[in-house]
């Protein structure tokens, strides 16, 4: 038998996976990392992901992706020239494989009746089965191929599973059939729908005939197990597999369907679906073949089908009795659990196939199916608007109603479009467009809707998917396949029925978004955000939207914008009547659903996503309205481009588009030191020329998104200098483009006559009431520029103005306007001729009209029906003041031109048959007049007899919503009506009026609806007279008025007399604040859309002067009517004016000249009063000034940040520092080596690093260790100090408050019951109450801080005095005295430091010691000093280019003096018996004698070494400094610190010079010694050791190389580098002591010299320093040493022979520990591990790294970047005494500090104490951007600057402060 050749095809099964969008073909590709790395990705657009199932690698797969991502192991070409298996060598694979799969089936069948969770058991017990044959498929295909013809064979399944009777089995194998029968019948299928009897996969029983068909079968009734599934992927390479397999996996499918229905976790079942069948049906030619031999598209559909159709509940949409329809209901777990998902998103992908798609849209039988399954969506999830009370509940049915519309209708209508793209395929999509039509139908018969339905104004559904699928394949026919629209368009009943539902749904939208829908709680907000959020808008509104534009630009203009205003309740609202209220809406709703009208209409004519704008314009405008709400980064960007559900067309050219219209911010720090990602801000271009509002509030998920856009766009122009005009900026509403053909522009329909009518009413509203906005003025202005532009393009087609002769037959003669029938207003649709025409008068109750305004529109009494309550009309005054009620039997009289009249209540004036004769009680609004030809007044009986009394008019009443001549009244008796002579009418009207006077009777009732506006002054009549009226009673304040009376039946009018040139006028005037303020510029053609009120409504009036002659002379007329009268009044009372002011100025003059008199009088008396005490104060003056300033300099005054006092720090209530104490192991971290340490991503690495990596915490460790062995446990331990792992650190913000404040501070903490309270108070722990900064003590400063008087000065002046006088300080040691209160503070701070580090960090032996106390004391002090020098950067050279980190303020000094005081307590203030080192001698006393070379006091002759003490040389001159400091006094002159610095300095050089000869070979060092700067005292030293076995040259490793390269300038930088640590160290402390800066040292190579001169020990060494520095100048001079030393070294010489005998004698004794403690290693300043540049190389190696403790590979593996070490994170596998790893871990590497990179995340945490915070990420895309969790899964790279941050954040210990989102980890990490 030949064997096939080996399959090209990976299929190896990939938890982590690579998806190249730039080699797949389909989008579901994916490769292992193996296959990935190998592959040619450089370049590509890819991303990483983890599979939650396993996939399968499809490298090699060609029907998927590209050849030319393959790597060089698969696809044909890697095949070629291999040789086959021999085929005895798989004999007896074939022989047992069969049997192998049928004893698995056995086992399946076995366990067939039980329980999901038994069968999981029973699979786990096969999981070791399992695991074999995953083994045996990954040994390559010839064994893949064993297994897949033993799965595939029916003869073998046949006779392995039949067996006969004969059969020693055969009871056993007819058990396991029927077991296997009774499975089979326990998944039914669901129904077949009519004319699918034929489809052989969704009738009749199962039938199976391989293994294959069986194993698929107990897959899906087991819920398909993960390690069957991954077994049955693996073997996907084999070509006869593959289709066998996807046969049997389309034989099941619809049983599929019936499992996730019935599943308890249907979320993983899903998953494991999907990652089988996307594996199957990505492959196109699979799938195709699927499709046409198997039915896979009817089989889809139907199952989705009949598990929608068995959760369908009756539609509650409009009337339920009438609605038979059905739909899904959300509430079912079906729905919320998201059970369909498997099903559509299989469809989607064989639908991204084009022969399938163009299979679907050719036959008609599904698209009917598949519309009979959209209809089951239309109008699901009804919302009914609460009107009483809120919902107690609030349902989350939505989340599920818009991811099944999304998923389940928008996703497939999308993939279909897709493959739409040209005339070619009209006939498809004429199909779906037929079939999506008689669907709708279909739906408006069984919910009962028809023509004359105007919906139900209280209930609104999201969902229409219907319409959507019309709309969207609509614009496709018309878009790409030239389609004309009269061959897509219905007929236009069936038009206005498919408007309806859209249109009511815009209007709910922007009712929710108004808080009228507030009672039904957050999830309708929610689900409003949802329709317009990036994911759906395309899918949902911008649909919407279409299909309006279409029915705009189809329907009857008039009725269209009258449906609109219809819909959304604003025609009430748009009455001039004062007395009109809205039945709808409340008062507070009623702006902003006006406000949400003009913006609808807006969003509707101007947005051309689908009429006019090409992809990628449309990205751009997209993009630009992003960047527009706020700064993205880029993937912020990608994810809220909005998408068409998986459609790539819009990210096309998103960089191209990216880079036109934004500039790109690299990632950056604030200055709180927060982190910034990379960021993309629009360029300036944007705001000028692109930024649209309209756009804007259209994707605006939160309305904030919004105004946070029009803050940017304002601030952009006050930097930019582009502001036109002093008020606030408007929004730049852009003129929209034109429209793409065939489309009717939807501008139309604010082009009719109508909407001018509206345009009028909401001009004057924006003038006379207080309660619009500027928003709605902007609106308005916005939308009359529209029509205008509009008409000046159209006004040559005769067609857009010739709607005059339509309306004839309805147009009245008069020219009073019947309020709210606005196509009654204008005779012509031209804008032109309409902004001329004055509105006289408006009639408030005109009879409606019974004829419609044209065909099909609304008539008048419809669009009066909602102004009808009980058959009266409902008028109401808005912002009217309330009137109180009049007085009894007084009646309600209005004047006109300033009229008087006698009535009585007994007299009646003539009457008509109109006149009212009998009370309402309904309310009257009481007409707002703001000229003086208006008057309100009461009239009441003047006379008992009856007689008239004459009434005082003092005035009319001013209110504040109309301004000018408004006038309400009854038309009654023509002659009666008619008044005397007054003014005439505005200047701008066309026609003047007669005034007339009414009488109203009245009653009141109270009104609580509406809010009083502001009263306004009664003013005096026109002609200046106030008429006088015998027994005129008082006017009455109206202002309190709380009823209105009603008025009668009759036709009642507003006078007006405005047109809308002479409303804009006037509105320029009122914004501007000034009269006659618009200047006409006809000739201005600028385009800036950047300015304020005036500037928009100028370029309005310019512009219609500039397109209309009789505009631009109607514009002129209005101006000089209107302010004509007005300069001539102004002329006239100037002069008057002036003299008012000069009098005025008069009376301030002479007020100011008394006041200062009587000031000048008051000035002098405190002179007289107060000469003798200043002349008094000026003799004695000079003493209390010194004596001030004495005192001021003695104490310092420091500020309380609680008490707010600036006291000086007292013994009595002492002061103290806010500080924060915390173990640090930073110093601990130096490491030798030179070169930065990297993160191991090789085994090879990891090995390097453990070997490189030494420490300068092991090196003291082991430093101890040997002087633990050689020397006496006291001598020894005040050595050296501790600290360098574990040490104590102290840091400050620098503020101060009391002690006894902090206390109290303290108790208010603990009295707070906070639940997770981020401080631990019974520890100590409080936030600076100044600046938040975290602290936990408090450090005490001595009053001695600051005090000159407790300066201990020196009265010597040579050497040899100072060092007797240092020395009589020590033995006059004494610990000082404090005040109680004082001392316990120093005691507490002690405790402190020492409960602050861990127990095993505080003492080098488990019994502490008096010693191991003083070096615990003094090593703090050190610790503290070494960090400083840490945070400069390890050296005192200040470089301009390398900044060093920022310092916090020190403590040191409080803290030296809390130290000192403890180590004077230990060391038994002198005593010394109380410390075993030193004999009859204090230890301290002989050690400053063994360093200075002089007896003590007490002492004969010199004081020698004793047994077991450690030799001088060999002990930390840096220890011995900081002991002598802290046992001296606090306070001392700088001569003595001087004479200290220098005694141990001479130490500090003998030692350096015998370490360099130590690393010297025999020759090197004769060399050394005979020549060169330093050979005296490398003579004296050399002389002194080498007698003894101290040098051995057995240590010194020397290279070739090196021996060849060695000079003397070698061993002079040596002898420099080991003095520069203490010199260092020297000069911080000398700083802090002295209270002064540190040296600025430029130059690195005079930084020894410089730190010498400052410390003065410049003379203490001449020779060695002269040298050195003369060496390092470049004028060393190679000589001879001809004279003794003596003369060279001069007292240095004997001091040193003495230490370096000592060294001598111990080398006698241990030579390897001499050489080894006097051997100096030089450490590099601490950092943190390097990182690989690229993140990949992390992941790959960690992710599947295992625990060094527990061998098992972490969940959520973490890397320490202080060792490298990696932990497992969150687990209990490494835990020890109930701590886990990352825990321990940062004890035992940080002092409790450690940071970890936690590699599934590629995020960094940080653990600081028992604290916990997600730090961020280091590691950033290439667009600057984070990639937590890893989710997007882009190549991410190193950001040095944030790595940067971290190490200085590291090494400043500055965690606490700059990071505050901290949480207790409780030992749990």
């Amino acid at each position: 038998m030949t064997m096939p050749p080996p399959a090209a095809w990976c299929g190896l099964p990939t938890f982590v996976a690579y998806r190249c969008r730039t080699c797949g073909i389909s989008p579901c590709m994916s490769l292992c990392a193996q296959c990935f790395q190998e592959g040619n990705h450089e370049g590509h657009d890819f991303n990483m992901f983890r599979s939650q199932a396993g996939g399968a690698c499809d490298c090699g797969n060609s029907a998927v992706m590209k050849e030319s991502g393959f790597c060089h192991r698969h696809g044909s070409q890697a095949q070629l020239n291999k040789p086959e298996v021999p085929p005895d060598l798989l004999a007896i694979a074939d022989a047992l494989m069969p049997r192998i799969f049928l004893r698995f089936i056995q086992h399946c069948r076995e366990h067939s009746s039980e329980s999901l969770k038994q069968v999981q058991e029973a699979m786990e017990e096969s999981s070791l089965f399992l695991d074999l044959l995953q083994e045996l498929s990954r040994l390559g295909a010839a064994m893949r191929k064993t297994m897949t013809k033993s799965l595939c064979n029916p003869k073998v399944y046949h006779e392995l599973t039949q067996g006969s009777s004969r059969h020693h089995d055969a009871e056993y194998l007819s058990q396991s059939k029927k077991l296997y029968e009774e499975a089979l019948n326990s998944i039914p299928f669901g129904e077949v729908p009519p004319g699918y009897e034929d489809v052989a996969t969704l009738n009749g029983p199962l039938v199976h005939k391989t293994f294959l068909d069986e194993i698929v079968f107990w897959t899906v009734k087991f819920e398909f197990p993960q390690k069957l599934v991954c077994l049955l992927l693996n073997m996907l390479p084999d070509t006869e597999y593959e289709d066998a397999f996807a046969r049997a996996f389309v034989q099941h499918y619809s049983r599929i369907s019936v499992m996730l229905v019935k599943s308890e976790d249907s979320e993983t079942l899903s998953n494991r679906v999907v990652h089988v069948s996307v594996q199957l049906f990505s492959d196109q030619d699979l799938a195709y073949r699927m499709t046409d031999s198997f039915h896979l598209l009817h089989v889809m559909i139907v199952s989705l089908k009949n598990m929608m159709k068995s959760i369908c509940v009756p539609s509650t949409l409009h009337d339920k009795m009438q609605n038979t329809h059905h739909v899904v209901n959300c509430a079912n777990d079906v729905m919320k659990n998201h059970c369909y998902w498997p099903l559509v998103s299989d469809l989607n992908n064989v639908l991204s196939h084009r022969a399938i798609a163009v299979k679907f849209m050719s036959d008609h039988r599904l698209i009917q199916e598949w519309f009979s399954f959209l209809s089951m969506f239309q109008g699901m999830n009804v919302n009914v608007r609460e009107l009483t009370q809120h919902v107690e509940f609030e349902p989350q049915t939505y989340y599920a109603a818009f991811s099944a519309e999304l998923e389940a209708s928008a996703s497939p209508m999308w993939a279909l479009v897709s493959h739409l793209r040209d005339s070619d395929t009209w006939d498809y999509t004429f199909s779906v467009l037929r079939e999506c039509l008689r669907a709708l139908s279909t739906w408006f018969n069984a919910v009962g809707f028809s023509h004359n339905d105007l919906g139900n104004p209280y209930q609104v559904s999201f969902h229409l998917p219907l319409h959507r699928y019309y709309s969207v394949f609509m614009c496709q026919a018309v878009k790409a396949q030239g389609a004309l629209l009269s061959e897509v368009l219905p007929s236009q009943d069936l038009l206005h029925l498919i408007m309806v539902h859209p249109l009511r749904l815009q209007a709910a939208f922007y009712e929710i978004l108004s808080g009228m829908w507030v009672r039904n709680g957050l999830q309708i907000k929610g689900q409003a955000m949802t329709y317009i959020q990036c994911h759906f808008c395309n899918s949902m509104v911008d649909a919407d939207l279409y299909l309006l534009q279409i029915c705009a630009g189809e329907l009857p203009t008039d009725n269209f914008i009258l449906t609109v205003l219809d819909r959304f309740h604003v025609l009430e609202s748009l009455s001039v009547s004062p007395r009109a209220s809205n039945s709808f809406l409340d008062y507070e709703h009623e702006m902003t659903i006006l406000e949400s009208c003009l913006t609808f209409l807006a969003t509707l004519v101007t947005v051309r996503t689908n009429i006019g704008l090409s992809e990628s314009e449309l990205a751009k405008l997209e993009m630009v309205t992003l960047l527009c709400m706020g700064d993205k980064t880029h993937s912020q960007l990608m994810e809220c481009m909005p998408e068409k559900c998986g459609s790539a067309a819009q990210s096309r050219d998103f960089e191209a588009v990216l880079s036109k219209v934004s500039s790109y911010r690299a990632p950056n720090f604030e200055a709180s030191g927060t982190m910034q990602q990379g960021m993309y801000i629009p360029r300036d271009k944007v705001w000028e020329d692109h930024y649209d509002p309209i756009y804007v509030l259209l994707r605006a998920v939160q309305r904030r998104d919004f105004q946070a856009s029009l803050d940017r766009f304002k601030l952009y122009c006050k930097q930019s200098g582009n502001i036109s005009g002093s008020g606030d900026l408007w929004p730049p509403f852009r003129l929209p483009s034109p429209v793409s053909s065939p489309y009717t522009d939807p501008q139309r329909i604010i082009a009719c006559r109508s909407f001018h009518a509206v345009l009028f009413m909401l001009l004057y509203k924006s003038l006379n009431e207080a309660s619009t906005t500027d928003h709605l003025l902007a609106l308005t202005v916005y939308l009359l520029e529209l029509t205008t532009e509009y008409q000046a393009q159209h006004r040559s087609q005769g067609g857009e103005v010739m709607a005059a002769q339509y309306y004839d037959s309805m147009i009245e003669t008069d020219e009073d306007k019947p309020d709210g029938q606005f196509c009654k207003w204008f005779t012509t649709d031209d804008v032109f001729a309409n902004v001329n025409c004055v509105v006289s008068r408006v009639h408030l109750n005109p009879t409606p009209s019974v004829s419609s305004c044209s065909d099909g529109e609304l008539d008048g009494s419809d669009l009066e029906m909602d102004e009808l309550e009980g058959g009266e009309p409902r008028l109401a005054l808005r912002g009217a003041p309330r009137p109180r009620p009049l007085a009894a039997g007084s009646e309600l009289v209005i004047y006109r031109q300033g009229a008087t009249a006698v009535v009585s209540s007994g007299v009646t004036l003539p009457t008509t048959p109109d006149t009212p004769t009998q009370d309402h009680t309904s309310p009257l609004a009481l007409p707002p007049t703001s000229s003086a030809t208006n008057m309100l007044v009461p009239a009441q009986c003047g006379t008992p007899d009856g007689s008239a009394a004459q009434a005082s008019l003092l005035g009319p009443l001013q209110y504040p919503s109309l301004l000018a001549g408004n006038e309400v009244g009854r038309i009654g008796n023509e002659g009666s009506g008619r008044g005397g002579g007054g003014r005439g009418a505005p200047a701008c009207s066309s026609r003047g009026h007669h005034g007339r006077c009414f009488m109203l009777q009245h009653h009141f009732h109270q009104r609580s609806r509406r809010h009083p506006g502001p009263p306004k002054a009664l003013l005096p009549p026109s002609d200046g007279s106030p008429p006088s009226l015998q027994g005129s009673p008082p006017v009455p304040d109206i202002s309190h008025f709380s009823s209105y009376p009603q008025i009668d039946s009759g036709d009642e009018y507003v006078s007006v007399e405005e047109s809308i040139i002479s409303l804009l006028i006037k509105l320029h005037s009122k914004l501007s604040g000034k009269p006659n303020s618009y200047r006409p510029n006809f000739s201005d053609t600028s385009d800036s859309r950047i300015g304020d009120g005036p500037f928009f409504i100028a370029k309005l009036l310019n512009k219609l002067g500039r397109y209309d002659a009789s505009a631009r002379k109607g514009i002129l007329d209005t101006i000089s009517c209107l302010y004509s009268q007005k300069e001539e009044e102004s002329s006239a009372s100037s002069e008057e004016e002036a003299r008012a002011r000069e009098e005025k100025r008069k009376r301030a003059r002479e007020r100011q000249k008394r006041v200062m008199a009587e000031f000048a009088s008051r000035q002098r008396q405190f002179m007289e009063q107060n000469r003798a005490d200043a002349a008094e104060f000026d003799a004695g003056g000079a003493d209390t000034m010194e004596v001030e300033e004495e005192q001021v300099e003695r104490h310092k005054e420091y500020d309380c940040v609680i008490c707010n006092q600036s006291i000086p720090s007292t013994p009595e209530r002492p002061v103290g520092l806010v500080v924060l104490l915390q173990a640090t192991s930073v110093l601990g971290h130096r490491t030798s080596s030179q070169k930065p340490l990297s993160v191991p991503t090789t085994d090879a690495e990891r090995g390097r690093l453990r070997q490189r990596r030494y420490t300068l915490g092991q090196y003291m460790e082991e430093r101890a260790d040997t002087l633990n062995r050689h020397f006496d446990y006291n001598s020894w331990l005040v050595s050296m100090n501790i600290g360098w792992e574990g040490g104590v650190h102290v840091q400050t913000c620098g503020h101060h408050l009391h002690l006894d404040c902090h206390q109290s501070y303290l108790l208010s903490l603990r009295s707070q019951d906070r639940p997770n309270n981020p401080l631990n108070v019974e520890k100590g722990e409080y936030w600076c109450p100044l600046c938040r900064q975290l602290g936990n003590s408090v450090l005490p400063i001595s009053p001695e801080i600051g005090d000159l008087s407790a300066l201990v000065k020196h009265p010597a002046t040579c050497d040899t005095s100072l060092i007797e006088e240092v020395d009589r300080l020590l033995h006059d040691l004494t610990v000082p005295t404090f005040s109680s209160s004082l001392k316990t503070a120093m005691a507490r701070m002690m405790e402190d430091m020492t409960m602050a580090t861990h127990p095993k960090y505080r003492s080098m032996s488990s019994n502490p010691s008096t010693s191991s106390l003083v070096m615990f004391v003094s090593s703090i002090l050190r610790t503290n000093l070494e960090v400083e020098l840490v945070q400069c950067g390890g050296t005192l050279v200040s470089n301009g280019h390398d900044p060093k980190m920022d310092v916090k303020r020190s403590c040191l000094m409080p803290l030296l003096h809390v130290l000192g005081c403890h180590s004077k307590i230990l060391s038994g203030g002198g005593d010394a018996s109380l410390v075993g080192v030193g004999g009859s001698i204090h230890w301290i006393r002989q050690t400053w004698a063994s360093i200075t070379q002089q007896s003590v006091v007490g002492s004969e002759g010199a004081v020698t070494l004793r047994e077991r003490e450690v030799p001088l040389l060999l002990r930390d001159p840096v220890t011995l400094l900081l002991h002598l400091i802290l046992l001296l006094p606090s306070r001392i002159d700088q001569a003595y610190l001087k004479c200290v610095v220098g005694n141990v300095y001479r130490v500090v050089v003998v030692g350096a010079a015998a370490s360099a000869l130590l690393s010297l070979t025999e020759s090197q060092r004769e060399q050394a010694t005979t020549s060169g700067p330093l050979a005296p005292l490398l003579a004296l030293a050399h002389n002194t050791l080498r007698n003894s076995p101290f040098f051995s040259d057995d240590h010194v490793p020397q290279s070739e190389h090196q021996q060849n390269t060695w000079t003397l300038n070698d061993v002079t930088c040596q002898v420099r580098e080991n003095c520069l640590n203490f010199l260092r160290i020297a000069s911080l402390l000398k700083a802090h002591l002295m209270e002064e800066n540190s040296p600025v040292i430029a130059d690195p190579i005079a930084e020894c010299g410089a730190l010498e001169q400052y410390l003065g020990v410049w003379d203490t060494c001449s020779v060695v320093n002269s040298a050195i520095m003369g060496n390092m100048c470049g004028t060393h001079h190679s000589r001879e040493v001809s004279s003794p030393v003596e003369t060279w070294l001069g007292d240095l010489a004997a001091g040193a022979r003495v230490w370096c005998s000592e060294v001598a004698s111990f080398a006698a004794q241990a030579q390897v520990a001499a050489s080894t403690l006097l051997t100096t290693l030089t450490f590099a300043q601490p950092r943190l591990l390097r990182l690989p540049h690229s993140y990949d190389a992390i992941f790959q190696y960690y992710h599947r790294r295992q625990c060094s403790q527990c061998n098992s590979v972490p969940k959520d593996p973490s890397v320490c970047l202080l060792c490298g070490t990696i932990v497992c994170l969150r687990e209990s596998c490494c835990k020890q005494q109930d701590v886990c790893e990352c825990v321990q871990h940062a004890i035992d590497c940080g002092a409790g500090t450690a940071i970890f990179l936690v590699v599934n995340a590629s995020t960094v945490i940080v653990i600081r104490g028992p604290r916990v915070c997600l730090w961020g990420c280091i590691h950033l895309d290439s667009f600057g951007e984070e990639d937590r969790e890893l989710k997007r899964g882009k190549p991410l790279y190193l950001s040095e600057d944030r790595y940067r941050l971290l190490e200085q954040q590291w090494l400043s210990h500055s965690f606490n402060h700059t990071n505050r989102r901290w949480i207790w980890h409780r030992d749990t990490l």
